[in-house]
């Protein structure tokens, strides 16, 4: 869910110029003018957007590649040879050869991702001017504060603390995430605990979790109990797990979680699981809910009892096509995902869900059979899931899926597939298990934000006594004193917190490439290069991705090696004062599918006598 960049609302219009900068009024636009006049419209290297009526001109995608090889030919100095990009435009117009505008929108994009082979062009450069643009996409945020701090005398790993935190509630619930977008780790729950997931987006925490017996175990069902800031998220995740326990079939639970098209008999399935989940309690408007009653906010209600109406009419799976191209913009990294995959085969059907939004690919069904989805298209009270580009591979745990599958037997949307598949089978065993199965769980998920303002609803959390609990990437919304200030005040005796940081990079000098004198940077880029090769053959053995001289910005792969060498320096600022017990701060492994590539996982606890590691990551 976009916002506006000066009231902070939920905004689906943004600058016609740039088209990066979301609105939602002319108002707010012009009381941002000052300002985003000094950058709009500057990108240095941007991904075409995609057109919205006819084809781009055919000259231009060609003009820009023939430049981008006269440059190899005659910079003889340069030490790089050309990577070949993939025209995964000319092998998705083999299969789909009457679709031009997308043809002409692929060509252009292939054009784009060969410009930026020349890694020079980008390490070798200085400004003493620095882009406002720049520093916005560097520290997301343009201030006083920032320019004091960039214009004093500081170090590598010095500590941006004038940093301006925005909260992570101040949409009023109408943001929305189709799905989660970071990857999480395989975590172990010990069999009758209770686990309490912040912000939860959706079940993806489940799809890697394991419900295990040890001397911890209780003789009881295992609790999931969700707590989330956007009215969607829990629409949408009640609806999937009623799916989930009343054995819809598994296609029609990836479909409604992940794809834009669904078909007929999945609608059926839905209707079904809404009218269940419509049946729930009435939760309070202004009070915490009861935290393992099966209750609905008004406003989650109304959301779902507006799908419940939607069935009736569903749209076409055309329109779900346009409805969901409309949202591609210059920031979309999906084509380097298609263009670093080896086979020709996992291109052309990466571009396909990529163009179209439809997992799994629909082009077998007949077209009476296919709907837009209910809820990706279909909402009200200016809720907008998917307002932005937005792609489920981002949430995918790559070390977990490519380990188990070859590349030259199963394509690479089939290995997602059947990872989720077999994941979320195992999810509808837990939730309607067999009579001998003593493994089980009851999972509530409540409309509700968690702050440090909220007392009532950290003390109930805190009643649950819950064994581990999941904040998403939460901690990037709250300065670190107050962050563990509210973790402390929602714990348990044995607690056990984990978390992913995306915005860590934005608060510490020397986690940016281009940071770093110039004479350095290309020995920085190549570590991090050896690092990702390294990285590829572990998580990775069939080689489904290319690891070496991987298409993608430079800076994706410098920032790798230059966040690697400020990681304790921030690690030592987030715990700073804190009495309590660090089981891991590490890099996500990186792969080809993440929207960033410096993620961090944490997890901690306030007990000392606590091994969190083991109680966590180990069986």
């Amino acid at each position: 869910m976009n916002i506006c960049n000066v009231c902070q609302n939920p905004s689906t219009t943004r600058c016609s110029k740039c088209r990066q900068i979301y609105y939602c009024s002319k108002e707010c636009q012009k009381k941002d003018w000052k300002v985003h006049k000094k950058l709009c419209g500057k990108n240095e290297v941007s991904m075409p957007s995609f057109p919205s009526g006819s084809s781009l001109p055919s000259s231009l995608p060609q003009m820009t590649e023939f430049l981008t090889d006269m440059m190899f030919k005659l910079d003889k100095s340069n030490p790089l040879e050309n990577w070949n990009v993939p025209d995964f435009g000319k092998e998705y117009a083999t299969k789909y050869p009457h679709e031009n505008v997308q043809i002409e929108f692929l060509s252009s994009a292939k054009s784009s991702l060969k410009s930026l082979q020349i890694v020079e062009r980008f390490l070798d450069s200085d400004n003493d001017d620095p882009d406002p643009d720049h520093l916005m996409k560097r520290w997301n945020e343009l201030s006083e504060e920032l320019d004091d701090f960039l214009e004093s005398p500081r170090k590598f790993g010095d500590i941006f603390t004038g940093k301006i935190k925005n909260p992570y509630v101040g949409d009023k619930g109408r943001g929305a995430l189709s799905f989660s977008n970071t990857p999480k780790q395989s975590l172990i729950l010990d069999q009758g605990k209770t686990h309490v997931a912040i912000g939860f987006v959706d079940l993806d925490l489940l799809l890697r979790a394991r419900i295990v017996q040890n001397k911890n175990s209780v003789e009881q069902p295992n609790k999931f109990i969700g707590y989330e800031g956007s009215v969607y998220a829990v629409a949408k995740t009640n609806v999937i797990k009623e799916m989930m326990t009343e054995k819809a079939p598994i296609q029609s639970i990836i479909e409604v979680w992940f794809s834009t098209v669904w078909t007929r008999e999945t609608l059926k399935h839905f209707e079904n699981a809404v009218k269940i989940v419509l049946q729930y309690g009435n939760a309070p408007n202004n009070k915490p809910p009861n935290p393992t009653k099966k209750e609905l906010h008004p406003k989650v209600k109304s959301l779902i009892s507006h799908w419940n109406k939607s069935v009736r009419n569903p749209k076409s799976r055309q329109e779900a096509h346009k409805l969901w191209v409309k949202t591609f913009n210059s920031e979309c990294d999906i084509f380097t995902v298609v263009a670093n995959l080896i086979e020709s085969r996992d291109r052309v059907q990466v571009t396909r869900h990529a163009l179209t939004g439809e997992f799994p690919l629909m082009d077998d069904q007949q077209k009476n059979n296919l709907i837009a989805s209910i809820t990706m298209f279909n909402c009200n009270d200016g809720i907008s899931p998917h307002s932005t580009s937005e792609f489920m591979f981002q949430m995918m745990p790559m070390d977990a899926i490519l380990i188990k599958n070859k590349r030259k037997e199963t394509s690479f949307l089939n290995a997602i597939y059947n990872f989720l598949e077999n994941s979320i089978t195992k999810i509808c065993t837990w939730l309607s298990p067999p009579a001998e199965n003593s493994v089980s769980i009851e999972i509530y998920l409540h409309y509700q934000s968690v702050t440090n303002d909220n007392s009532e609803l950290l003390a109930s959390i805190r009643q649950l006594d819950p064994w581990t609990m999941s904040w998403s990437n939460i901690c990037d919304y709250f300065y670190a004193h107050d962050f563990h200030n509210l973790l402390r005040a929602c714990s348990g005796n044995d607690t056990v917190h984990v978390m992913t940081s995306m915005n860590w990079v934005t608060e510490v000098f020397g986690a940016h490439i281009m940071e770093y004198d110039c004479k350095y940077r290309r020995e920085i880029y190549n570590n991090a290069q050896k690092t990702i090769s390294m990285t590829g053959k572990y998580i990775d053995p069939s080689g489904y991705f290319r690891y070496d001289k991987v298409i993608t910005h430079p800076y994706n792969i410098g920032d790798v090696g230059a966040a690697s060498m400020v990681k304790e320096s921030w690690k030592n600022y987030f715990f700073e004062g804190q009495d309590l017990n660090v089981g891991e701060v590490s890099f996500v492994p990186y792969t080809q599918t993440h929207m960033m590539h410096t993620l961090l996982n944490i997890c901690y606890t306030f007990n000392k006598d606590i091994n969190v590691y083991t109680k966590l990551l180990v069986n």
